[in-house]
Formats: C-alpha cells, sequence, structure tokens
C-alpha cells in the first residue's frame, strides 16, 4: 500500500483513516462505472495518490463535503479509465461566447431570489461534469488549476464548465422567478 511511502506519521494516519471510512464507498461508485473489480480498485487507489496532494484541505470529520470531494475525484479518476479503455477522444467542451466575470457568483443571486435549499437543489439537477466543477470550485473552494490537475482536465476546460454551470443555473433561478411573478 502507498502508506508506507509517506513519512510524517500524522500525515500517514490522517490517509489511512480517510481510505478505511471511504474505501467502500469509492469502490462502489467506480464499479458502477467501470464493470471490473480490479480496475475500480485502481481508480481508488489513483484517487488516494490525487488527494494525498490536497490533504491539508480536507476536513477528517465524517462530513457530507468530505465524502463528495472524495467520490467527485474517484468518479472523475473512473471515468478517464473508463475513457481510456474505449479509446474515444475526449471530447472538449465549447461554449457560446459568454463573458466570463470572475466576479460573479450565483449564490448571492439566490440569497436575494431563493433560499440556501433551493440553490442546494438547482445545483444537484446540473450534469455531473457541470455540477463537479461547480461545487470544487465553491463549496469547496479550489482554485481552477487545482480543480483542473483533480479531475484530469486542462484548466480552460475547468473555466468552461463553470461558466455554463453559472449560466444553467441562471437560466434555472430565472425560470422559476417567473414562475412565481
Amino acid at each position: 500500500m502507498f502508506f508506507t511511502i509517506i513519512e510524517d506519521s500524522e500525515f500517514r494516519t490522517k490517509l489511512e483513516q480517510l481510505y478505511y471510512d471511504n474505501r467502500n464507498l469509492m469502490f462502489k461508485i467506480a464499479y458502477e462505472i467501470l464493470s471490473n473489480k480490479e480496475q475500480a480498485e485502481d481508480a481508488v487507489h489513483e484517487s488516494f495518490i490525487r488527494i494525498i496532494k490536497n490533504l491539508h484541505k480536507i476536513n477528517l470529520d465524517n462530513c457530507p463535503q468530505t465524502r463528495n470531494f472524495l467520490v467527485i475525484i474517484c468518479r472523475n479518476v473512473a471515468i478517464n479509465i473508463y475513457n481510456h479503455n474505449k479509446k474515444t477522444e475526449n471530447v472538449d467542451y465549447e461554449v457560446e461566447n459568454i463573458p466570463s466575470d470572475d466576479n460573479f457568483n450565483p449564490v448571492d443571486i439566490v440569497i436575494n431570489n431563493e433560499s440556501l435549499e433551493r440553490l442546494t437543489f438547482l445545483i444537484m439537477e446540473l450534469k455531473p461534469i457541470y455540477r463537479d466543477v461547480f461545487l470544487l470550485r465553491y463549496s469547496h473552494g479550489f482554485s481552477r488549476e487545482e480543480i483542473a490537475e483533480q479531475l484530469g482536465i486542462t484548466i480552460e476546460a475547468v473555466k468552461k464548465r463553470i461558466t455554463r454551470a453559472k449560466k444553467i443555473l441562471v437560466e434555472k433561478m430565472k425560470k422559476e422567478g417567473a414562475r412565481y411573478e
């Protein structure tokens, strides 16, 4: 196991705890995508290799945010393995010329117009490729570069997915706003 290569005992203990608390859930997620036990195990191990780089940001409390982060990483590693196995070309998600405003935060609009509970529901309705980057950026506070590294995509793809997620959320909020007027 890769735990033995980590010299710092506190760091190693934290990683071991995360691994033993979450490995079954992560394996289940990877297996659902890959339908192969060995590849699912590989996906879990590859996920933890990626997680090591950001271990200092992870809360050990068995909280939904931590599990969500681990599941996002594992799911994306499994998808990468699946795509590699199928030898498919990576799809570069193109977006229309949508202006990117780094100061824009959909949460600000929602707090004024909707409840936080409704925002959570709308975010969970997003397709996983948009939801994952959105949550990593705004819920977990990762930079675009960190997200790109964790998900194995380009920084440009991260920017496009965040922009699309914002656009989708704004459109859904406008629709709901019109419904209540």
